[in-house]
């Protein structure tokens, strides 16, 4: 039986409609935009109340000494911490862009006063800190919330430059100083009696949203301490409510209120002085702030290394390795498990490029500082990373007596590096320098090779949005026995661990000659 000739054109329209609208939803979901690891939804601005700070420092070590503020009563900036919800971070966004004190000339003073380094070392004192600009250090406080938050901040306009990221820390110490926002809740230094939920009351009182509370428990009495106070901002820099943050050790805040790692049920000290633990518990504080699980072994590619050093400046330089193509040491870090750290564990402990003597050779060409300038000699470098590698992870590693030496500790690193050459492992599985690669190839072909699970890190790049190939990191327990990263991590183990996009191919840049 014919069509008529009417039912024919319904029919054809319809089927150009269906194929119009398959093609265009293919086209809408191709040119869906990829995800950025490095995205977030809000800032967290974080005030710290120094005398607790003091407390936990001083608990580290009794022989720490605390840098407090003039106005010894004034909260002091932790951080503004670009955030996406539901997750801590991100981190470290561009390794391109450097920590530059002389952006801060003009506010520094503020920065004294409002943005201030309590924890001393042993070397300093209040007098030297106040006449030498702690801000060269590699370990202030300025240079390490810069090189972690601030450059993940600059990509809104209004935080994108040094100056801006930590004037606008200043503009809100000055309008939101929890010495006086809590006054006008109600609440004043030396109260012992109120609870979290009176802190919450007078903040949301006053500032009109929630906020987080944080608190730290004295060893001794195991009573909890006001510690630090985190307001939220939108990216309009309007204050919003802080829903939907998280603690950065979050499994250990289950049976607590979703803005706290407090104790709901316990009155929360907020003192002036806060006198340190009874020498009885000292021991067993000092082990606990120092325990780890894991050993977390983290390898470089330093071509993607020297490309994030060297795209943005004129002036830096790389210094490669003598074999071109070779992953180089990042280092090794004891880790506890849910958490960061422990870092700096020792500050008794001092470095000795002499130690290391024997294998200084091989340091250089497998342990390598990549980041070099034109405007000084690496010479005047030589040995500024493994120093720093020793201090702060060193020192904590050593707690083990296969790694309780200088020379150990670095051996360690190189014999992994030989026993796990990473570059033999990613070409077993047809990954070769100057190619690209779905992260699925990267993660099956390192599974294979190494018979455990590794974290994968990669650097996706703002300008072109390319995704880079940047550490891969393997883990050991205390027999220095290979395990799975996320096992320990409690992460899925059928699923790569990584920060690299699952949806597109990763670039694995190779030597230029």
């Amino acid at each position: 039986m014919g069509m008529s000739k009417r039912t024919a054109l319904l029919y054809g329209a319809i089927v150009t409609f269906g194929l119009g609208t398959l093609y265009l939803g293919l086209t809408m979901k191709s040119s869906r935009p990829p995800k950025d690891p490095n995205s977030w939804d809000i800032i967290i601005f974080t005030q710290t109340w120094p005398q607790t700070l003091c407390y936990e420092w001083k608990g580290k070590n009794p022989n720490h000494t605390c840098n407090f503020p003039k106005q010894k009563d004034l909260w002091t900036v932790h951080g503004l911490w670009p955030t996406k919800l539901g997750t801590i971070g991100p981190m470290f966004c561009n390794k391109s862009i450097p920590f530059d004190p002389k952006s801060l000339y003009g506010i520094e003073k503020k920065l004294h006063e409002y943005w201030i380094d309590i924890e001393l070392n042993n070397n300093e004192t209040e007098e030297n800190i106040s006449n030498n600009s702690i801000s060269h250090k590699k370990e202030s406080i300025w240079f390490h919330e810069w090189e972690k938050h601030g450059t993940c901040a600059i990509t809104l306009p209004a935080l994108n430059s040094e100056f801006k990221y930590f004037y606008q820390g200043i503009e809100w110490s000055e309008k939101y100083n929890m010495k006086d926002t809590l006054e006008k809740g109600g609440i004043k230094v030396n109260d012992t009696t109120s609870f979290v939920t009176d802190y919450w009351k007078a903040l949301k009182t006053v500032l009109k949203t929630n906020a987080w509370i944080e608190c730290v428990f004295k060893s001794d009495t195991k009573q909890q301490m006001l510690f630090e106070i985190r307001i939220c901002f939108d990216k309009s820099l309007k204050m919003i409510n802080c829903n939907g943050i998280m603690f950065e050790d979050e499994a250990k805040t289950s049976k607590h209120h979703s803005l706290t790692n407090c104790d709901l049920k316990k009155p929360i000290l907020y003192l002036d002085n806060v006198p340190i633990q009874n020498s009885s518990f000292n021991s067993s504080s000092i082990d606990d702030n120092k325990d780890w699980d894991l050993l977390i072994f983290s390898q470089s590619w330093p071509y993607t290394f020297c490309h994030t050093w060297t795209v943005d400046s004129k002036t830096h330089t790389c210094n490669l390795p003598v074999n071109r193509n070779q992953w180089t040491i990042h280092g090794i870090w004891p880790s506890k498990t849910g958490s960061f750290g422990p870092s700096f564990c020792n500050n008794q402990t001092s470095f000795s490029l002499d130690a290391l003597k024997t294998i200084i050779p091989e340091l250089k060409n497998h342990w390598t500082e990549i980041k070099g300038s034109k405007s000084t000699s690496s010479k005047s470098h030589e040995g500024g990373l493994w120093r720093y590698e020793w201090l702060k992870h060193g020192t904590c590693a050593k707690s083990l007596p296969a790694l309780d030496t200088e020379l150990k500790f670095f051996k360690q690193a190189l014999d992994w590096s030989k026993q796990y050459p990473l570059n033999d492992i990613l070409a077993q599985g047809e990954i070769k320098p100057n190619g690209t690669y779905p992260i699925a190839q990267f993660w099956h072909t390192l599974k294979t090779g190494l018979g455990k699970n590794p974290y994968i890190d990669c650097f996706v790049e703002k300008n072109s949005n390319n995704v880079y190939i940047d550490e891969i990191r393997v883990c050991f327990n205390k027999t220095l026995s290979l395990v799975d990263c996320d096992t320990l991590r409690g992460r899925n183990k059928d699923k790569p661990y990584t920060n690299c996009p699952m949806d597109r191919d990763i670039h694995y840049i190779g030597a230029e000659f």
